[in-house]
């Protein structure tokens, strides 16, 4: 018992004077289970804006019906407002992605036996989402029809609007997704890890205290780096060809300037850990949780924008305002799936790079400022 105690506080006391590995196995398990979790919450409630411009009884007891359909996981509408004007305006502005319109009229049409209608806005962004808008729908009207109004009545109807020519298809959405997430993985990986390999085969010294300084030491290993993340992204966008159907075919200069730009913003990301780290082992894991977070985030961000009302949702979502991966991803999507490209590309692209420009430039600022070097180098 004694051995055991005594192997019990040496490790302890191991892990409290060298922290990093024992904060790695804290953080990636507490990372994953942190943004599945918010997952699972945004798949089970859908947002959604009502303007109700009848504001009658007959009004409020459909919004009624929406507000307490519901299934074990929770509600099926989360109604962020019923006031006509907020409704508009929260769909323009991209905090909603449908809103449901009530007409001025909606109760007299009941009461004198025309068939009222409800119209409905949708931002089509996967045919996933725009499925799931249609079933809790038909069911709100199911319900409206045969548990609320008189059975005389007419039936209630819907009539659609959607914001693209057509859905994308939830095989291109995903996959423009898992393409670029090939390119941020490998650029954070491959750069990282030839950066690290310098200190950990002592050798980091005499390279960055040649003439030739530590920016052109990062230089030569992007360089490095790129021909081999490229194997990799090819290899997984065939792979995406392959399994899901992806149209391969349809990716144009706007892809490859997408998957390029985002392969830099994950060299820089690798280029700023390896300066930090100047290990491998850590700097894996971290990559991996960077990169998974960077996937359901920016790359989920136009599924996610009608979901992220409160708590951290809310939070990751605004978090994309700052780091715009998010235009990059969708312009791939829409290109693959033949549709005119949204509005947001080109400040995309520049703020992008200006994000890795200055992440890189900080990393070999931070490598020369701190040149401090162990066992002999």
């Amino acid at each position: 018992m004694r051995s055991i105690t005594a192997l019990l506080f040496k490790d302890l006391k191991v892990a409290w004077r060298a922290p990093l590995f024992a904060s790695i196995s804290i953080l990636v398990p507490v990372a994953f289970t942190f943004l599945y979790a918010i997952v699972i919450h945004v798949s089970t409630t859908a947002t959604i804006a009502v303007a109700d411009e009848d504001d009658s009884f007959r009004s409020h007891q459909f919004v009624q019906v929406m507000e307490d359909m519901r299934n074990d996981d929770g509600q099926y509408y989360e109604i962020l407002t019923t006031d006509p004007e907020r409704a508009r305006e929260m769909y323009s502005s991209g905090e909603v992605g449908a809103v449901l319109t009530i007409p001025d009229g909606f109760d007299d049409d009941l009461a004198s036996g025309l068939a009222p209608q409800v119209e409905l806005a949708l931002f089509n962004i996967n045919s996933d989402g725009t499925k799931n808008q249609h079933l809790r729908l038909e069911q709100a009207l199911r319900t409206f029809n045969t548990e609320v109004v008189p059975a005389s009545s007419p039936r209630l109807q819907i009539v659609e609007t959607a914001a693209m020519e057509h859905d994308i298809p939830i095989t291109i959405y995903l996959g423009s997704a898992l393409i670029l997430f090939a390119a941020l993985y490998s650029g954070i990986v491959n750069a990282g890890v030839s950066l690290t390999r310098e200190w950990e085969e002592r050798t980091a010294k005499a390279l960055i205290l040649s003439p030739a300084g530590p920016g052109v030491l990062v230089a030569g290993k992007w360089l490095a780096s790129l021909v081999l993340s490229l194997v990799t992204i090819g290899c997984a966008t065939v792979g995406i060809g392959w399994v899901l159907g992806f149209p391969l075919g349809r990716l144009g200069p706007l892809a490859l300037v997408s998957v390029m730009v985002i392969w830099a913003y994950g060299a820089a990301l690798g280029t700023l850990l390896a300066v930090t780290l100047r290990r491998s082992l850590p700097l894996i894991p971290i990559a991996v949780i960077l990169a998974v977070g960077h996937f359901l985030v920016s790359g989920y961000e136009s599924y996610i924008r009608g979901f992220a009302h409160g708590g951290i949702a809310e939070v990751l979502w605004r978090s994309t305002e700052w780091i715009p991966l998010h235009h990059l991803f969708d312009a791939v999507r829409f290109e693959a799936a033949g549709l005119s490209q949204p509005p947001g590309l080109a400040w995309g692209l520049v703020s992008s790079m200006l994000i890795a420009a200055a992440l890189a430039a900080f990393a070999i600022v931070r490598v020369t400022r701190t040149a401090t070097f162990t066992q002999g180098q």
